[in-house]
């Protein structure tokens, strides 16, 4: 199973008290003693019913795990970077509308590196990703998701007309589930949005390789595209069904695309830019305020989670790396995200996102050229791409295994299967065992009945004497 991140260590401390299993399974363990050693069959009832839940719930916590676990190495994310198009590239050639210099704070070389991503004539941006859902206070993966992709922007970003920019956001959720592979496609050209994706399911169109994280469209899978037209309502909508904004840097209320400065108070604390001459960047760090960064952000993942059955977002930390180069343009950012959720109204999860984004400015250098995305919804180009690069995962990864829905989907019936012979097997054992005690206690009755109605010693003599005649 996978091993939470770094950050966990200081964000995650085991609760005490309730939140101790150990703790939990005592108590539990002493209702059962207090429910033998009297009280009424009423309570007796409620105890065994209380027994029987915490069984239940047990084996759906199991079955979960197995079904729903997934490993995932630690250096994962630095393996994908072999993958990226963006990585190796140098100092942009396009000139920033924003410069930077040493004398800046950390906020204000922020500042400036958001205001030149919406003032870029061209900009591209990689995400590698993964988001860990653990059980509290365990390190037990309940889900392990890869959430990678691109977004494109040919156009300076304009507020009044945000669809006036040629855009493609492609989005790749790969996951252990089936409920959790997902490809998602925008695309805006000529003021219009639409919206295409694969759903994994019963039958899946993908194939997943949890070794590299990744999967592949299968030959002949059926997408689904959305219409959504022209202008801010049909941006509006987009963002309410889906709750991706594709002409966004990021969802976060990090940076104000309307006063094209941050958000007042958004950074709680930041470190000093250090220079790297050799490199010809900054590198800072910083944390921020999570009342004032959610406060539009908590809507987005409220909607998102809710399409899983999930909600009641606690929103713990949102803390980031940035790379800038020294002209004023952002080069990366690594992300690292923690809140707790419910699933189905009562399953608590700790969500840990980690991230790595990598930006690019010069359109013909970095290889992904707007104009061929423009009929990405004929030409396939980000699926082509897509599988490409899985070729190349799976090939770098020697000995990887591929395993498909319907193998995993078997694999886990199979333990479920065995987990309920145990159980089967378990209950029968119990109730022999409570049949024999049975038959003990209505023999030791009928013996304290005989003395209490003839006396100690007659019963005695009687049964001395009855044991003799079976001799």
């Amino acid at each position: 199973m996978s091993s939470k991140p770094d950050l966990v260590s200081s964000l995650h401390r085991r609760a005490q008290g309730r939140g101790d299993p150990a703790r939990f399974y005592a108590e539990k363990g002493g209702e059962r003693r207090r429910a033998s050693n009297g009280g009424s069959k009423g309570e007796h009832m409620k105890k065994s019913l209380k027994v029987k839940l915490s069984i239940a719930a047990l084996l759906v916590a199991v079955a979960g795990t197995l079904v729903f676990g997934a490993c995932a190495p630690l250096d994962l994310l630095e393996e994908k970077d072999a993958l990226s198009s963006v990585l190796p590239l140098g100092a942009p050639k396009a000139a920033a509308a924003r410069s930077i210099n040493a004398d800046m704070s950390a906020q204000q070389m922020m500042e400036a590196g958001f205001y030149n991503y919406y003032a870029a004539e061209y900009v591209v941006s990689e995400n590698f990703s993964t988001n860990d859902s653990y059980m509290p206070d365990t390190d037990i993966s309940f889900n392990t998701q890869y959430i990678d992709g691109y977004k494109i922007r040919k156009g300076v970003y304009d507020e009044e007309d945000p669809l006036a920019s040629q855009t493609y956001h492609l989005v790749i959720s790969a996951g252990w589930t089936s409920g959790s592979q997902r490809i998602e496609e925008a695309l805006v050209a000529d003021d219009k949005l639409t919206y295409r994706y694969i759903d994994g399911g019963s039958g899946s169109p993908f194939e997943f390789n949890d070794d590299i994280g990744m999967m592949r469209v299968k030959e002949g899978a059926a997408a689904q595209t959305v219409e959504y037209g022209t202008g801010k309502e049909a941006l509006e909508q987009y963002n309410i069904d889906v709750c991706n904004d594709p002409t966004k840097v990021f969802t976060y209320d990090i940076f104000d695309t309307v006063t094209r400065a941050l958000v007042p108070g958004t950074v709680s604390s930041a470190t000093e830019p250090v220079y790297n001459a050799r490199e010809g960047t900054y590198s800072f760090s910083a944390s921020f305020n999570k009342d004032v960064v959610t406060k539009n952000y908590i809507q987005v993942l409220e909607r998102n989670l809710a399409k899983q059955n999930g909600g009641n977002v606690e929103y713990r930390s949102l803390d980031m790396d940035f790379v800038m180069w020294e002209d004023g343009h952002i080069k990366s950012i690594h992300i690292e995200e923690n809140y707790r959720f419910t699933m189905s109204g009562f399953l608590s999860l700790d969500n840990f996102y980690i991230a790595n984004v990598y930006f690019a400015y010069d359109e013909q250098e970095c290889g992904y050229v707007m104009a061929d995305y423009l009929n990405a919804f004929e030409n396939n180009i980000g699926i082509e791409r897509t599988n490409e690069l899985y070729e190349l995962g799976v090939k770098e990864e020697i000995g990887g295994i591929v395993i498909s829905i319907g193998e995993g989907a078997g694999i886990a019936a199979g333990v479920i299967a065995l987990i309920v012979i145990i159980v089967v097997v378990s209950v029968a054992a119990a109730k022999a065992a409570k049949k024999k005690k049975r038959a003990a206690d209505e023999a030791k009755q009928a013996r304290e009945d005989e003395e209490e109605l003839f006396g100690k010693e007659e019963s005695a003599e009687e049964n001395g004497s009855g044991g003799a005649a079976k001799e």
